[in-house]
């Protein structure tokens, strides 16, 4: 086109890296991240993160797309590597704190990272890990887990390599082009292997800006303050990270989560929004019924959750105490939720996650036939896979070619794997994944078994839970400490709450087969109700 002229002045890469740089610009002096007596300013964040970043280049010698991983809990330190490391255009690996050695290892051959961000804390189970594998031993920096104790003399330390500031006057941070990578974040693993999902800066930037409309994080006329009850090795925790700098707001951060920490802190610096898995749920409401004098909070906070809901019982008390309750539909394919409704106490159906496509930012989602391609029926029956296409999903698997080419079907969509049905309105409401939908042969229809679990992990005496079956369902069952097995006691909480169809007949007490990160191996599972079908124990190995 005549006239058209593409240059540095009308076109810069698209990342969420400049959004610290103009917190420190326009909100200097506000806090930016708070843990415990520790309190940080945008402007002393901003510089932090340049002596970080200058000192991976300049010390450590990073080239463009080195790898770098940070294995730490919901601490300052790696708030501040999500910025310093692509700044100095590296890329981010914030690994899973709960993963045994094995799976470390095989994740840590897989990055081969140039230098590693740890906690201290995790010492004794990293180099278990690097003992295991065959790749250059990286540079190991030290984030001190307590600042009263003193670390081994033959690692570096965040906090010296802080005070190193090499060339933090004339650095320019990166990224050169806004399709290069800013993350790799690893998928859960209840499926299969973990996989490393590659977020790109321009999907990073884009999904950040959409996180704050889909929140609703702006509502309030005061300047947000987010609680870290969500881990930000999840989806550089749902970009939130990102959003914060944007927004200029306050991060408060957690070590660990509990009911009592979520309470104080929220009351303490008037929280305004808190998100994570939907056990958060469980876990306040059981706080507030186990206390003689119920907390309920001074003002209301907006709680944002992932996962299956648990009965209505818990979501109405929870709310009762003060939490506006919304529920997200996502994955790390997706940077975490990328549809976000609010629950209400008055919505008649509140079994199943359904989702209105109004509702959603940057993002295209439909229901399809999986061979044909086809929508499926607005009949609300009708199962199809859910299917997502837009600005905001991953680049693909790291160094998983074949795992990229099945997940983006012919190019056209991302395949999520799940199963849902579309409403006449045009609503969609999730099922299930699709290996464990089950679908009855007494023609009684599908029956998800996230609603049933759902339910299961709503019985005051249900630690964990799983649902898988065939002909029939069964339901694996861990009890908290100190109760009894009771399959009929179990079976009738579940009709109470379930049409009859979708109640598990048979109950398995006993530990459920865990990945290390936490995640249930279903697969696992399925062999052995396939065993029990054949009358084998119902004890689970």
């Amino acid at each position: 086109m005549e006239g058209f002229h593409h240059c540095p002045p009308n076109f810069a890469p698209l990342s969420p890296v400049p959004f610290l740089k103009r917190a420190s610009t326009l909100y200097g002096c506000r806090p930016s991240l708070l843990y415990g007596s520790r309190v940080f300013t945008w402007s002393q964040t901003y510089g932090r993160c340049l002596s970080i970043a200058s000192a991976l280049v300049h010390h450590f010698h990073l080239s463009p797309a080195d790898l770098v991983v940070a294995m730490a809990p919901n601490i300052p330190e790696l708030y501040e590597l999500h910025f310093a490391v692509p700044m100095a255009g590296g890329i981010i690996s914030a690994l899973n704190t709960k993963l045994d050695s094995p799976t470390l290892s095989l994740l840590l051959q897989q990055l081969n990272p140039k230098v590693i961000f740890l906690d201290s804390q995790f010492l004794p189970i990293l180099l278990k890990s690097l003992e295991n594998i065959s790749i250059k031993f990286p540079a190991l920096i030290l984030i001190p887990s307590d600042p009263n104790t003193s670390l081994p003399s033959q690692f570096l330390d965040y906090n010296k390599i802080l005070t190193m500031r090499l060339g933090v006057d004339n650095f320019t941070p990166r990224p050169n082009a806004e399709l290069d990578p800013i993350s790799i974040n690893y998928t859960s693993g209840s499926t299969g292997l973990h996989k490393g999902v590659i977020y790109s800066h321009r999907a990073a930037y884009l999904n950040s800006l959409a996180t704050i409309f889909r929140s609703k994080i702006c509502s309030s006329t005061s300047s947000p303050v987010f609680l870290w009850t969500v881990d930000m090795f999840r989806c550089n925790g749902w970009c939130f990270i990102w959003v914060m700098a944007a927004l200029g707001g306050c991060n408060i951060c957690l070590r660990t989560v509990t009911a009592d920490a979520i309470f104080t802190n929220v009351e303490l610096h008037r929280v305004t929004l808190l998100c994570g898995p939907s056990t958060l749920l469980k876990m306040i409401y059981e706080s507030s019924s186990n206390n003689c004098m119920p907390r309920r909070l001074s003002r209301r906070v907006d709680l944002i959750v992932a996962g299956a809901l648990p009965i209505k019982e818990i979501l109405t008390k929870v709310n009762e105490l003060g939490f506006n309750i919304s529920y997200g539909y996502g994955m790390t394919e997706a940077m975490g939720p990328a549809i976000i409704r609010p629950w209400k106490p008055s919505f008649e159906d509140q079994d199943n996650v359904q989702f209105d496509d109004h509702l959603i930012t940057s993002l295209e989602i439909d229901v399809k036939d999986p061979i044909s391609m086809e929508s499926v029926l607005g009949d609300g029956e009708t199962l199809g896979e859910v299917m997502l296409r837009g600005n905001t999903l991953m680049s693909g698997y790291y160094k998983n070619l074949k795992a990229t080419h099945e997940a983006f079907v012919g190019e056209n969509w991302y395949r999520t794997g799940d199963v849902g049905v579309r409403h006449k309105s045009g609503r969609i409401e999730m099922k299930d994944r699709a290996k464990d939908i089950v679908v009855r042969t007494d023609g009684e229809g599908a029956v998800s078994t996230v609603e049933v679990e759902g339910v299961l992990m709503s019985h005051p005496n249900v630690a964990e839970t799983a649902v898988v079956g065939e002909r029939t369902l069964y339901g694996f069952v861990k009890l908290k400490n100190g109760s009894k097995e009771n399959n009929d006691e179990i079976v009738e909480f579940c009709r109470m709450h379930l049409p009859e169809f979708m109640v598990p007949k048979t109950i398995v007490f006993g530990d459920l087969p865990m990945n290390s990160t936490g995640k249930v191996q279903k697969f696992v599972l399925r062999e052995k109700a396939k065993a029990l079908l054949n009358g084998n124990n119902n004890t689970i190995t």
